[in-house]
């Protein structure tokens, strides 16, 4: 894959052009974002355009995917570019050790080494220790770049020698566009964009059977929140928030948001044409008559502050708790 195959983060890309261009790609990267939104493949990619044999333009400023080297990195078998990741739990010191060792070896059969450390939060104190010296003064021929969704979980110490570029989730529109040129129905194409808040990896990983699957289920635990009638089974599923669980509250809350966003719509009278969900239209305008306008906006506010806060608040568990009390406030007060 080339960084014109790449969807989303046009910045990155832009930033990794400029210093290709000029010669002046970092050695030390972090390459820091949400899952699925390409940060291993643009590591990848950039390691292919920096030993690329087939490019035109010198220095190589994207890949060509079909030269021996850019097909040995993508099989995973060429000598100067290696992933590094976690043994069971965590990035052994035995790994960085390695890393350190190979680092400073000049290129087998390339022009650079390139070392791409998957989940790099899993360093743990002894195997990031060992990388500082390495990060500091990295040998002019070796770039390492640390791929995490969780860059609050990296030492100071390793983050102050790096560079981060920091990822955004892919953008709905060209997720669905995506979805599309794969064949994907307009209406699927549309709600599996928004189920997936931007993880593109995720959206061509679900099956639509699961998607109805998921939908169905969120619309239960919505309504009886909304009527008040078994609502506890929010809490029964989320109140205690298992981390295997984690990916099904925040597909739940963006169902939610889907949900009330709609009720919204039809509220207002808006053109039903732009509904997320409109294979749920004549439940939803059930649910409308339940819900004033006033209090559909309020809940949906109340989600546009809680989803970003499942990424920074650790305690996911009292973020369920918080949301339930208040969704029960905003819609029976």
């Amino acid at each position: 894959m080339a960084f014109k195959d790449i969807a989303g983060n046009a910045r990155i890309k832009r930033i990794l052009g400029l210093a290709l261009e000029r010669g002046r790609v970092p050695n030390s990267l972090i390459f820091s974002g949400p899952e699925g939104v390409g940060k291993t493949a643009m590591a990848l990619t950039l390691a292919k355009t920096l030993n690329c044999q087939g490019s035109t333009s010198v220095p190589a400023m994207d890949s060509c995917d079909a030269c021996p080297s850019c097909r040995a990195i993508d099989d995973g078998r060429h000598p100067d570019v290696m992933i590094i990741e976690a043994e069971a739990r965590d990035i052994k010191i035995e790994q960085t050790k390695f890393l350190k060792q190979m680092a400073y070896l000049r290129p087998m059969t390339g022009r650079r080494r390139v070392f791409i450390i998957e989940d790099a939060d899993k360093l743990n104190a002894d195997s990031a220790n060992s990388l500082l010296k390495v990060l500091e003064e990295p040998p002019a021929f070796s770039h390492i770049i640390l791929v995490t969704a969780s860059p609050f979980l990296i030492l100071p110490t390793i983050l102050s020698r790096c560079r981060t570029l920091a990822f955004s989730p892919v953008g709905r529109e060209e997720i669905e566009e995506i979805l599309a040129g794969r064949d994907y129905p307009e209406e699927q194409a549309r709600i599996l964009s928004l189920l997936v808040d931007g993880n593109l990896e995720r959206a061509l990983e679900l099956e639509w059977d699961e998607v109805r699957e998921l939908k169905d289920d969120a619309w239960t635990l919505f309504e009886m929140m909304l009527s008040g009638t078994n609502a506890s089974r929010f809490l029964e599923r989320f109140g205690s928030l298992a981390k295997s669980a984690q990916e099904d509250f925040r597909q739940t809350l963006e169902l939610f948001s889907s949900f009330s966003r709609d009720i919204l719509l039809i509220e207002l009278g808006g053109d039903t044409r732009l509904l997320l969900n409109p294979d749920f239209e004549p439940r939803l305008r059930q649910a409308a008559e339940r819900l004033p306008a006033e209090r559909a906006l309020a809940v949906l506010a109340d989600l546009e502050f809680v989803l970003p806060e499942i990424d920074r608040n650790l305690n996911k568990s009292l973020l369920a708790t918080t949301f339930f009390s208040n969704f029960g406030e905003l819609t029976h007060a």
